[in-house]
């Protein structure tokens, strides 16, 4: 056993000569003395040398494009782009989803959802030596309170021009009978006409909501260009269902009575401009 591995380790360890001839004048050119054992390390390190540059073409080279199966660079491009833009439409869906669930609450029952985090000050504490000269931050918080009047107002304007353009409808014929009125929570306007007169869309726009609660009835709510909402409510029958698209003009429904907020015939009809309600007298002609 011993002479087989002796004669198996000569064998590998034994030298051969490889010499290269000129092959017109025989000259010796170049000559190598080798043994088996000299070829399969030359071949393994020729091997690991192939395979790391085969690796550090594929990873930092443009070459690997070329390799089929292999996504080329203005498809990766696309790839990441798809994945941003992918993940800004989830964004903005939860942030429309969170704004929508809180503007049909504060419709519904008149308050934010976020109710428990207000605060309730006392109003029986003594201010008797109160000083009420106008402080800087005074100052400053009054002309940022006509500044917002004053943003306000061009908002109105630019409303107005965007329904004077996109050739608007009233929502129901009739007379304005209670009008907007913030202070006491009446967002806001009721138009008494006949009964089973047809309730319009004011705009094109997309349906957010439609569906029957307690308080105010059948109820309509439709989402507009500019973040713009109008809301119809107490109708006796509703027409279209949550996602139809509708166009200025399009029945909605019948006028009614229906809801536990309605003392007969009427439509309340809201606008909401980016979760702010607005007077519809402001914007609109009736």
């Amino acid at each position: 056993m011993d002479k087989k591995k002796k004669s198996f380790l000569t064998k590998w360890r034994h030298k051969y000569r490889l010499i290269l001839y000129n092959d017109n004048t025989f000259e010796e050119v170049l000559h190598f003395r080798l043994s088996r054992w000299n070829v399969a390390l030359l071949l393994v390190l020729g091997s690991f040398f192939i395979v790391i540059l085969t690796t550090f073409v594929i990873a930092y080279t443009p070459l690997r494009e070329y390799i089929p199966g292999y996504p080329d660079a203005d498809a990766i491009q696309r790839a990441r782009y798809n994945k941003a833009f992918i993940d800004s439409i989830e964004e903005k869906l939860q942030y429309q989803e969170k704004y929508l669930n809180n503007l049909k609450y504060l419709i519904l029952y008149g308050e934010p959802i976020n109710k428990q985090t207000v605060m309730h000050v006392d109003t029986t504490e003594n201010y008797k030596n109160l000083v009420l000269d106008a402080s800087p931050e005074d100052s400053s918080f009054r002309k940022m309170v006509e500044q917002e009047e004053k943003y306000s107002l061009s908002q109105e304007k630019s409303l107005q021009s965007l329904f004077v353009q996109n050739h608007y409808f009233i929502p129901v014929k009739g007379i304005i009978v209670n009008k907007f009125n913030k202070s006491q929570k009446h967002y806001g306007i009721d138009i008494v006409t006949k009964s089973k007169d047809m309730v319009f869309s004011i705009l094109d726009g997309q349906i957010v909501y439609a569906g029957y609660t307690s308080q105010t009835g059948y109820m309509v709510i439709i989402q507009h260009r500019e973040n713009l909402l109008s809301i119809y409510k107490h109708m006796d029958q509703i027409f279209t269902t949550i996602g139809q698209k509708v166009n200025a003009g399009e029945v909605l429904g019948i006028v009614g009575n229906t809801g536990e907020l309605t003392t007969g015939p009427h439509l309340h009809f809201e606008l909401w401009y980016k979760g702010q309600p607005l007077n519809p007298e402001n914007i609109m002609t009736f």
